[in-house]
């Protein structure tokens, strides 16, 4: 609930008779494109427009330091076209989302992940935008709940109470949110992600969930061999995340339409909420 952050479901695994691996608190994996969304967060809160244009074309990085090189492409190729941000993360472009990155810098992308709840070690290179410090499925949810509360971050809460046989209560949760965006810059980005939903790569929520009688915005992740699909779907009475993947992440999906978070994640999340 990213009004008090209260927990409603956690769903560890499958089946806890046979895997007692906790997929939610411990588990992590590389996000892919749900990390996205940081990056975008400190464009816009140092002043970056929605509608600011980059070039969806693929290029070559190089680090100074290293002489190493960074050549991000996109799953379906890039079309050589100006696109506003808006449309780079709706579409989730990796070319646009890497040469904002270039700009913001990936510092900048750290700290805000980092202020908006991400708590697991990240990786300050330009790559972190696609999403490849292994991150918890509990940290993306808070911090999508961030988005989702206006900009206060609330701390996960399990148990808000504790009383013994007698009905007096030992312990009272009191959730103490902090201010980690301005409410601006959490509307803008929010009013950015409904754009996954509505015309990007989360539109299957409202094709086939038939949910678009709610106001919903999101986003979705796949990463490297289609090892991991992730979705993230904000409401402002809940924000629900899902990862779906292997154990040993040298396991993959069979074909890459099944292994993209549209194709998995989403529907977990989709039936869900329906």
């Amino acid at each position: 609930d990213p009004r008090n952050g209260h927990v409603k479901v956690w769903v560890g695994g499958r089946d806890f008779q046979r895997d007692k691996y906790d997929k939610v608190a411990i588990a992590k994996r590389q996000p892919g494109s749900t990390f996205k969304p940081f990056t975008y967060t400190a464009a816009i809160d140092n002043g970056y427009s929605p509608y600011y244009q980059l070039l969806d074309s693929t290029f070559t990085w190089t680090d100074p330091s290293t002489d190493s090189t960074w050549s991000p492409t996109n799953f379906g190729g890039s079309d050589g076209q100006m696109y506003t941000l808006s449309q780079g993360l709706a579409k989730s472009y990796n070319t646009i989302t890497s040469r904002l990155v270039l700009e913001v810098g990936p510092g900048a992308v750290a700290f805000y992940a980092r202020r908006m709840g991400i708590n697991s070690e990240l990786a300050e290179v330009p790559s972190i935008a696609l999403g490849t410090s292994n991150v918890t499925l509990l940290d993306m949810t808070t911090a999508y709940s961030t988005l989702a509360s206006g900009g206060l971050r609330h701390d996960p809460t399990v148990v808000t109470r504790i009383e013994d046989r007698y009905g007096n209560v030992l312990y009272q949760s009191t959730p103490t949110p902090r201010e980690a965006l301005s409410e601006q810059t959490a509307y803008t980005m929010v009013d950015m992600l409904r754009g996954v939903i509505d015309y990007g790569t989360g539109i299957r929520i409202r094709t086939q969930f038939r949910l678009g009688d709610y106001d919903l915005a999101g986003k979705t992740g796949t990463t490297q061999r289609s090892a991991d699909g992730w979705f993230m779907l904000m409401h402002p009475e809940l924000v629900t995340g899902a990862w779906v993947g292997f154990n040993d992440p040298r396991l993959t999906f069979r074909t890459n339409w099944w292994g993209q978070g549209a194709h998995n994640a989403l529907l977990l999340v989709g039936d869900y909420f329906s």
